[in-house]
């Protein structure tokens, strides 16, 4: 059976005469339709996923853990004297190929207390210069009130979820409260009084609930050694590359030994693993439900194929091969993975494109109906639904688009609607056109 008898097999298939009522096809249609909305979430999830995770990584790895972290694992008996070894590692670490900016931090937990209540605080003594050259916090920390900066010596940039908790506003005065060392070894209050200066968010509040910036001078005299951590965030050119072990190595040949190195995979190692796994097992169960899409399409062939018997017996009477036969099925039902894959992936897309604008609506509209709801049941307050928590979501939702993932997802699609056609493809194949006429 030549390839253009095949084709013309095959068109005939897709398209009957005009008169012809066929339910096979109407299932087949359907099948197609599955095929294209099974598609729209797996491209919704792997392209939201995608974006969500390269966006809370970006913010740890850029605003809390840095690439790497040189450590100080012993405080020096002066302030001075401390300054002075973490500036003279932290410009020879500056001369290290690969790395692109370096900044010396103090940090702790501590007690911040404002005009409404207390709260518990990350406390980050950091130099001015982690606000302006830190490319992550240009990135992606917006400046909600006030200014990123440091005044005066007891200037404090807060986030802006501490600052809705503790209720506090820029120019209005924090205290925080951290503890130190008597003579006598007992541990008593230390309170210092900061003006806010700025009021930021990260729009990731895993990160910045806590967030509590002071002058790092400041900070030094003010966080006990006990209390707190010292080290050298160093940022380099990418800190996926295999390079930051080479750069990890070159700090390591100059580096005293009360230092040492973390990566930002030795600190968010769990949280990275977990979110890729997260991920996989997402998409698993999206690609499940394409497969179970594409079974309809094997359904709607045998129906393709039991309805067409007659046509069949006749073509095999003429001298049509099994095998040519066979094809033409096969062919339609790849022809109708990928129709539904052109119907799908565009879909999918759009909706992934316009994902935020979906969700606040999703948002609203569950709200408009719990608030109704409560006013009904005379309840005293209602409190608004969030579909993404920002205490452990991104605020907005970064997209990326993964086209060569959604390339293979297309391809994959296809092969897959090939595949579950096989067994009525071949069935159709093996009809004995002589059994078939005599029941004509």
């Amino acid at each position: 059976m030549k390839t253009a008898s095949v084709l013309m097999l095959f068109g005939r298939i897709i398209k009957p005469k005009e008169s012809a009522s066929s339910n096979a096809r109407k299932s087949l249609i359907g099948a197609i339709a599955c095929i294209a909305l099974s598609l729209v979430p797996l491209v919704v999830v792997l392209t939201v996923s995608d974006g969500m995770i390269e966006g809370i990584t970006g913010r740890l790895i850029g605003l809390s853990s840095f690439h790497m972290q040189v450590t100080q694992t012993t405080a020096y008996k002066t302030t001075e004297e401390n300054f002075a070894i973490l500036r003279d590692v932290a410009e020879k670490t500056m001369e290290v190929p690969g790395v692109t900016a370096t900044f010396i931090e103090r940090s702790g937990s501590v007690l911040a207390a404002g005009k409404k209540g207390r709260s518990g605080a990350a406390l980050r003594a950091v130099e001015e210069s982690f606000f302006t050259k830190n490319e992550a916090f240009k990135q992606y920390v917006d400046i909600i009130d006030g200014t990123a900066s440091f005044p005066t010596e007891n200037s404090a940039v807060i986030g802006k979820k501490i600052a809705e908790t503790i209720g506090l506003g820029v120019g209005d005065t924090i205290r925080i409260i951290s503890g130190k060392t008597g003579a006598d070894g007992k541990v008593v209050p230390k309170v210092k009084t900061f003006k806010v200066a700025g009021i930021v968010s990260s729009g990731y509040q895993e990160i910045d609930a806590l967030w509590v910036f002071i002058p790092i001078d400041t900070g030094f005299s003010f966080l006990a050694s006990a209390a707190s951590q010292i080290f050298i965030g160093v940022e380099t050119t990418d800190a996926f590359s295999d390079d930051l072990y080479r750069v990890v190595q070159d700090i390591y040949q100059f580096l005293p030994s009360e230092f040492d190195i973390y990566t930002w995979k030795d600190l968010n190692s769990a949280q990275y693993e977990n979110y890729a796994t997260t991920r996989i097992l997402l998409v698993f169960i999206m690609v499940l439900i394409v497969l179970v899409a594409s079974v309809n399409i094997s359904s709607a062939l045998v129906m393709l194929v039991l309805e067409r018997r007659k046509e069949t017996a006749i073509l095999k009477s003429l001298g049509a091969s099994p095998a040519g036969i066979s094809a033409a099925y096969l062919l339609t039902g790849a022809a109708s993975g990928a129709v539904g894959t052109m119907i799908g992936l565009p879909l999918g897309l759009v909706c992934a494109l316009n994902i935020n604008e979906i969700m606040k609506f999703c948002e609203n509209f569950v709200n408009v109906i719990g608030r109704f709801v409560y006013i009904i049941s005379a309840g005293t307050e209602y409190i608004p639904v969030h579909l993404l928590d920002p205490a452990f979501y991104l605020e907005e939702i970064p997209v990326t688009v993964p086209f060569p993932e959604l390339f293979l997802i297309a391809v994959a699609a296809v092969v897959l609607s090939a595949v579950v056609s096989i067994v009525p493809a071949v069935h159709a194949g093996r009809e004995k056109p002589l059994n078939i006429l005599r029941k004509v």
